[in-house]
């Protein structure tokens, strides 16, 4: 090897050195950026008839698909199962205390007051607390529809946001795919572009279920996990439009993806995946058959207590009564004005009969200490009754067993839902941690590297001291 190749293979690799080091200290500076991939240089050596040439051609990103897949696919989950256990915990707050538990104890009085008052007719005292009661189970089955109604607009006003952050994510996206299909057609280093599509994906990938495909030039196809395309080439329109009202039999939106429903009641082709499903499932299912329940119990209420003409015909409203106008039982439901002392109602209608007029009234003689009447009603209001399969428990139990299990099967849905979450999440972590520790970078690894690239560097550095000293004694040899 000649003095000029010695000199120009040490001069390469010294170049070459200071690639890897810019890269490794790259890779150093971005030690705890989750979303960085880390990027080893690729070097080449080219050998010759004249020496060799030591060159780093590009830098190359340790990516894994399958990886990061797995992660985006866990992690959407995880916020699908999340969301919709938060919407649960917040019917809950205290923890303690089931959502629906009020309205057990409410129907649960109830019975309790009209029996004392039953045993005791001539008390106005006991008859008053048959109507507090009757009253108090009023406000709280309203209190509790209104709950209902306000965590189902809550989700509906999520899955909004979530649909316009879906369409700002892939407009901004379709820009950065577009400089990395026309930087790596060009040859160019497009690690850092490529790494802010991720971090895009992942994001997309909380608010709605995804699925990525790989395309030519480093592009990708992004479609939802129920095989709608949200992304190839450009992007897709999602739409939704936000519900005024979610009351009881209200129907929510559908999510619209390029014209097709992937999440909501008439969903084609629902999604499983992001917060959109999380939100999704609460709004259009598990609220949805907790405001059937309060409907339910609100029926038999005033199913119980109809009243009816001596003999048992005509059955008229009877202590509850509903208001008129349309719309779900729960908001029209109220003590009957005519045995409502606050409506200047008199209680004893309740005992004697009459609160639809005289043609009504059962206590014919005036007697103060009968109660046939009550005793009806407490045996109406513990007797079983068919409830609509819709409310996801017994269909054929008494009002208080019918409320019991109501408060069940929520703390049942309420436990499954964190358990799921927790389980999700678990499987996110283990995912994501995978990810990095395939992807991400490794502070002594790194550091190892650094000192090796300058160990090396030293090395091509004393071969061109070596080699400049021998062109110097050569000269000197040749003046």
């Amino acid at each position: 090897m000649s003095l000029t190749s010695a000199m120009l293979t040490a001069q390469s690799s010294i170049a070459a050195r200071s690639a890897e080091m810019a890269i490794a200290s790259r890779n150093v500076a971005n030690a705890n950026n989750p979303n960085y991939t880390r990027v080893e240089a690729s070097v080449q050596n080219i050998v010759t008839d004249t020496g060799s040439v030591v060159y780093v051609s590009h830098a190359s990103r340790m990516v894994n698909q399958a990886a990061f897949k797995a992660t985006l696919k866990s992690g959407s989950a995880a916020i699908a199962s999340g969301s919709y256990a938060k919407m649960l915990d917040q019917l809950n707050p205290s923890g303690q205390v089931p959502f629906g538990t009020s309205t057990a104890s409410g129907i649960g009085l109830l019975n309790e007051s009209l029996v004392a008052y039953a045993n005791d007719p001539s008390n106005q005292v006991m008859g008053q607390s048959v109507i507090n009661a009757a009253n108090g189970l009023v406000d709280d089955l309203k209190q509790s529809a209104q709950t209902l109604i306000d965590a189902r607009m809550e989700a509906d006003a999520a899955m909004g946001r979530a649909v316009d952050n879906i369409n700002k994510i892939l407009s901004d996206l379709e820009g950065v795919n577009d400089k990395i299909v026309s930087g790596s057609a060009a040859g160019n280093d497009v690690n850092g572009l490529m790494d802010q599509r991720d971090e895009m994906l992942k994001v997309l990938s909380e608010e709605i279920g995804i699925e990525v495909l790989e395309q030519d030039n480093n592009g990708v196809a992004i479609y939802t996990d129920s095989g709608v395309t949200l992304f190839e080439k450009s992007a897709r329109e999602v739409s939704f439009d936000r519900s005024l009202s979610l009351g009881a039999g209200d129907v929510g939106k559908n999510v619209l993806v390029d014209g097709i429903a992937v999440a909501g009641p008439g969903a084609s082709a629902p999604v499983t995946g992001g917060a959109i499903a999380g939100y999704a499932r609460g709004r259009d299912e598990a609220l949805v058959t907790m405001q059937t329940q309060l409907e339910e119990a609100a029926d038999a209420l005033v199913e119980a207590f109809m009243e009816t003409k001596p003999g048992g015909a005509d059955p008229k409203h009877g202590l509850f009564d509903l208001e008129s106008g349309t719309g779900d039982l729960v908001s029209r439901l109220k003590v009957n004005d005519a045995v409502n002392p606050a409506e200047n109602g008199d209680i004893n209608l309740l005992r004697d009969g009459g609160i639809n007029g005289v043609g009504y009234k059962h206590n014919t003689t005036g007697s103060v200490g009968y109660s046939e009447l009550l005793r009806g009603y407490e045996t109406a209001l513990n007797a079983d009754r068919s409830f609509d399969q819709a409310a996801a428990v017994n269909t054929n139990s008494t009002l208080a067993d019918f409320a019991a299990n109501t408060v069940s099967w929520f703390s049942a849905e309420r436990k499954m839902a964190a358990e799921n979450s927790t389980l999700d999440a678990s499987a996110f972590s283990s995912n994501a941690q995978m990810l990095s520790n395939d992807t991400g970078v490794n502070i002594d690894t790194e550091m190892q590297r650094l000192l090796t690239i300058e160990t090396a560097y030293s090395a091509s550095a004393r071969l061109m001291t070596a080699v400049d000293k021998m062109f110097q004694e050569l000269l000197g040899a040749v003046r």
